[in-house]
This record gives structure tokens, sequence and C-alpha cells, in this order.
């Protein structure tokens, strides 16, 4: 399966920010300096049209941040890493990827990491896109970047309270720890074939996915929003 873990920064409902009840956290000094972060949107559903190059229904637009360590041009997002893409240097995008968000939790006194959402047959492009909405008054635009699409019935984002538990933690690189988040802000699991503890992560994990029935917030906005 072709699967691709981003770190993301932390919300409960990923529909925009609302001050004092859902704002961003643990997301990198562009998060910290900003008060900012491009990922608020990754599970707002979004009717588009085909003029916007999608057949017609409702789609989460994804963001995952790729800056490079100048922290000013945006590094590719390098699809051929993903399992089963090898060979895909050229390819703009590739289909049929579970794409599985991450964030940092924001109260844990270790860097404890966990799932919070995913997509599943998504999308996922080298570059980042960018698509221009309307803002609520219609009377100003707002541009959403993204690297990965998939439409509403694929995409889940589960209860905030549930995605803090060890069945759902993913490991980051450390002495002792072999597989995981590094440095950057994506992970493309790479070598289960040879390292069986992954293997058995990733196994567990998509099972997991594959099996959830629990809440979905998808149609869930902070207090305020709707």
């Amino acid at each position: 399966m072709r699967i691709l873990f981003c770190n993301i920064a932390w919300m409960n409902y990923y529909k925009g920010i609302v001050w004092g009840k859902d704002e961003p956290q643990n997301g990198g000094s562009y998060v910290k300096e900003t008060l900012d972060a491009h990922e608020k949107y990754n599970f707002e559903a979004i009717p588009l049209t085909e003029e916007s190059g999608y057949p017609k229904g409702e789609y989460c637009l994804g963001f995952v941040e790729t800056k490079s360590t100048n922290k000013e041009t945006r590094n590719q997002l390098r699809i051929e890493k993903i399992y089963d893409c090898e060979g895909m240097n050229e390819e703009t995008s590739v289909d049929d990827v579970l794409v599985v968000y991450c964030a940092l939790y924001p109260d844990a006194i270790e860097k404890e990491t966990y799932v919070v959402g995913w997509y599943k047959h998504a999308t996922v492009y080298r570059n980042c896109k960018v698509m221009r909405f309307l803002s609520d008054t219609e009377e100003e635009y707002y541009d959403q970047a993204y690297n990965a699409i998939a439409k509403k019935e694929d995409c889940v984002l589960p209860r905030g309270a549930r995605r803090k538990a060890n069945t759902w933690k993913v490991p980051r690189k450390s002495k002792g720890v072999a597989y995981g988040f590094g440095q950057s802000n994506v992970w493309y699991a790479q070598g289960r074939e040879q390292h069986n503890l992954l293997d058995q992560f990733l196994n567990r994990i998509v099972s997991q996915i594959e099996n959830y029935d629990g809440e979905n917030w998808i149609d869930k906005y902070a207090e305020g929003m709707e």
C-alpha cells in the first residue's frame, strides 16, 4: 500500500483558526512566529466544480510544510520515495495514497506524536498547488495551498480525545528507535522489507485505519464557526 506520513500542527477541527478555541500548536517556527498554519483547513470539506480541474464533489485539501533549511524555498515532496512509486522521478503527482496526518501533542512532557487524521485514496503532488476561494464575506479571496487532495468520504478526523492513545502514537527517530519522523515533516516509511518492527508498525496502523468505526469530526466545527 502507498502510504505517506505528514507532520502538521495540532488542532482540534482543522477548519480554520478560532482564537481561544482552536489554534494551531506545535507546528514549528512558522506557527510560533505567525500564529498561523497553512494546514488549518486540512479537514474542511469544500465543494468543487469541474472548473476546478476535479470531478464535481466535496474534497479536503491537505497541506504539509516541506520548506528547505533556508526557510525560504519550498522543497519538492519526493513522491518517488513513496512505496510502490519507485521510478516516478518525473511524475508530478501520484494517486491512491494513504496520507496519514500526525502532530505533536501540545501538553506532552516528551515529544509524543500521534495520528490526528487521514486521507484514503489521495492524490499527492510533488509541488505545492494553490486554489483560490472567496472569503465568507465574498468580498475578498484567500489562497489555500495543498499538496494532497481526497474526496470527503475518504477523509477521517477522529474525535480529539481519541487521538492521544498509544495505539495512534507515531515514532520519531532517536537513540534506540530506528524508524519514524526525522527532521523533515514528511516520512516515507521506507524499508519495511528489511525492518520487521517497521513492517509490524505499518501493518497495525493501516489495520486500525481500515477498521476505524469511531466518530469522524469531518463535519464538526469549533463553537462559533458553524
